[in-house]
């Protein structure tokens, strides 16, 4: 609310400019308290719904309220040490409607091996050796995880900390950007590998951003966090997270996302070494997520069976029927490549 009250906002849509213009005395807010043992979220959602289409109420722009996104990459709430999973949320625009998680706080803390809140870890995979928490089980439960958070939350902003995560800066051989003999002696940087000249410690992502900037670097956010999160060197320079951030006997829970990480990235299976139930359990989700409009195609002769053609996607295989004039548009495509039946003396798969 204090988005309002501040008048700190846009004069857009039809609300805003006669909020500017009479003030917040010319309105009235009503506020509906719904038990959380008889409604859940839909049914606010679907209260929200009858009053946005309601006629009486004329300034509303978007006329259909946001019930999050059925698809998405989902997000996985653990313990610390990821034995218990707390909540799964099948969107970004999930977690913040139920847990009140930003998905740009998301977006930082995701897969980073940085406690969110001190207390839980967010991932974008599922771990099938964790044991589902029974604060996830029922919309009271999740009330009481949302209430976790708000503590936590409120805590943090107290002391200060909410957005303080310490990080290292190391100075690789070969940056421009540093003279080597800056920081020679200086008592305030530590000798870290054979390839790094300095290692510098700062409070925040905010004061290694401020940092590069005066020298004359200029690096968003976001790219920053990317780059801590992929271990990528940039100019010479390489930002990590510092041990400060993470709990004790964070060891083994930062070799799992590590691991998981490098299985994803080179196309390896993460499967192994888990039992033939876990294992289904994980195939079955990262099934979900391919793509198969980008998958290679396979084109078979209908007699001889041998493969003729090869493409990257199907807007490639329908240019190349299109040249040896037989018609072929997307939906039939993928109704021949579901059932697997022969059209004009031609076998479509994927490979």
């Amino acid at each position: 609310m204090d988005y309002y009250f501040k008048g700190d906002y846009p004069l857009s849509g039809q609300f805003l400019p006669l909020l500017k213009k009479d003030g917040l005395g010319a309105f009235s807010l009503k506020i509906f308290k719904l038990d959380s043992n008889k409604f859940s979220t839909l049914d606010a959602l679907i209260l929200e719904q009858y009053y946005l289409l309601n006629k009486e109420f004329n300034l509303n722009t978007l006329r259909v309220v946001n019930a999050g996104a059925s698809k998405g990459e989902g997000v996985y709430v653990y313990d610390l040490t990821c034995s218990t999973l707390y909540y799964h949320a099948s969107s970004k625009i999930e977690l913040k409607r139920v847990l009140k998680i930003h998905p740009e706080t998301c977006t930082k803390y995701i897969d980073s091996k940085i406690p969110y809140l001190n207390k839980f870890l967010l991932l974008s995979f599922l771990i099938p050796t964790a044991i589902q928490s029974n604060l996830s089980m029922a919309p009271l439960k999740v009330s009481e995880l949302v209430s976790i958070m708000q503590k936590e939350r409120h805590n943090m902003y107290t002391l200060g900390t909410r957005r303080s995560i310490p990080v290292l800066l190391e100075i690789k051989k070969g940056n421009t950007f540093v003279p080597p003999d800056t920081f020679k002696d200086s008592g305030v940087v530590d000798s870290f590998s054979p390839d790094t000249l300095s290692l510098l410690h700062f409070d925040s992502l905010t004061s290694c951003i401020d940092y590069l900037s005066g020298l004359g670097l200029t690096i968003k956010r976001d790219t920053l966090s990317k780059y801590i999160k992929s271990g990528k060197e940039f100019h010479n320079f390489l930002c990590k997270y510092s041990d400060k951030a993470l709990p004790n006997n964070f060891d083994n829970v930062g070799l799992i996302i590590d691991e998981y990480k490098k299985s994803r990235s080179a196309g390896d299976s993460p499967l192994r070494g888990l039992s033939k139930v876990d294992s289904q359990k994980v195939a079955k989700l990262d099934s979900l997520k391919v793509n198969k409009k980008n998958k290679p195609i396979l084109i078979r002769h209908a007699i001889k069976g041998a493969v003729l053609e090869e493409f990257e996607s199907i807007t490639d295989t329908i240019k190349y029927f299109l040249k040896i004039n037989i018609k072929l548009d997307r939906k039939s495509l993928y109704l021949h490549l579901k059932d697997g039946k022969s059209y004009k003396g031609y076998y479509f798969s994927y490979k």
